[in-house]
């Protein structure tokens, strides 16, 4: 016969044999320190292992056999159980399982608790943000350029631009020989190459336009945002320009090779004059003139923005244009009244 019982921790039914009763053990299979119960200490004893040993009368000691000490005195050592089988345990609740289960409840309460509490703390920094935080906004002056000084002039550098010597050469005596001409009645402008070698651009009003100048030096909060940022705000600029200035030469030169379709000037108006005239302020810049577009054009590092507008503008807005991943860069936007004439740039 076997002793089947249960593991009063893990519920594992464990089977032993009959002398192990009464017993101390470990359970194989969570480790837990038991005590095998003994169904026959009701029957007054333990069965012996060996009942063929077992004598059918008391037998009174010799008295020269010594009286062995009472069992008080001599602590019997705790058996040790002897390999036990396991039988799978039959389905039914644990309450390590239920402990485990209200564990993972918690730490999911929980973690929801801290992402609320994280986006309540976010929302209140963007209101306080919103509401008193950083504000560019208000009122800035313009001064009209005179039609006579109205113009700006930039060399272009390619030296960065990953482009071959001979290319850059090459280009450049084109367009010295023939300077190219992109006019429109928003603006006029001219690439021609230098006699000493080099490539420049110039900028003037078209014909239903005129060049103003922004002071932004009214406002010390503008100014200390350029100042803070203006030098992340430029790392778009250049790069655009660099890459654009590469895909100009490179095209310019497949041009005069093949003799084949000029290369559009007017993309090449916008990302390479523009971009070599401006800063990084004035990159993320537009004028607004009856809900009308007009771009930023030039940056003159004195606190200067210019701005092609209509002629005889006298109140406009400025603000940040929106890129074309949907996103204004610059957060301001200023009412600009022009209130004097520049007869030349400052």
């Amino acid at each position: 016969m076997a002793i089947q019982f249960d593991c009063p921790f893990c519920t594992s039914t464990l089977k032993v044999p009959d002398s192990t009763a009464g017993k101390q053990g470990d359970c194989p299979r969570c480790g837990t320190k038991l005590v095998i119960p003994n169904p026959f200490a009701a029957e007054g004893g333990t069965p012996s292992a060996d009942p063929a040993a077992a004598p059918d009368s008391a037998v009174s000691p010799s008295p020269d056999t010594p009286t062995p000490p009472p069992a008080s005195q001599t602590p019997e050592p705790s058996p040790v159980m002897p390999p036990v089988n396991v039988v799978a345990p039959q389905p039914r609740s644990s309450a390590t399982a239920q402990y485990l289960r209200k564990r993972r409840k918690s730490n999911a309460g929980g973690v929801i608790l801290f992402l609320f509490f994280f986006a309540v703390m976010v929302g209140v920094a963007g209101y306080f943000y919103w509401n008193f935080g950083l504000r560019l906004e208000g009122n800035l002056v313009a001064a009209r350029i005179s039609s006579e000084a109205a113009k700006v002039e930039q060399r272009l550098n390619p030296a960065n631009a990953g482009v071959s010597e001979e290319v850059i050469k090459a280009v450049n005596q084109n367009l010295l020989e023939t300077p190219r001409r992109v006019q429109s009645d928003l603006m006029d402008v001219l690439f021609y190459g230098l006699e000493k070698g080099g490539l420049e651009v110039r900028l003037k009003p078209g014909a239903k336009t005129e060049l103003v100048r922004v002071d932004l030096t009214g406002d010390p909060a503008l100014m200390d945002y350029i100042s803070k940022q203006g030098a992340q705000l430029d790392q778009p600029r250049t790069a655009e320009l660099q890459s654009s200035l590469k895909k100009f030469y490179t095209d310019w030169n497949a041009f005069l090779q093949t003799q084949g379709v000029m290369p559009d000037l007017l993309h090449y108006r916008n990302t390479v004059c523009l971009n070599s005239m401006l800063g990084g302020l004035g990159y993320f810049m537009e004028a607004r003139v009856n809900n009308k577009i007009y771009p930023c054009v030039h940056e003159d590092f004195k606190g200067g923005l210019y701005f092609l507008v209509p002629k005889g503008t006298l109140q406009f807005n400025i603000l940040g244009r929106e890129m074309e991943n949907g996103w204004k860069t610059f957060p301001g936007k200023y009412e600009v009244q022009v209130t004097q004439v520049y007869e030349s740039q400052p």
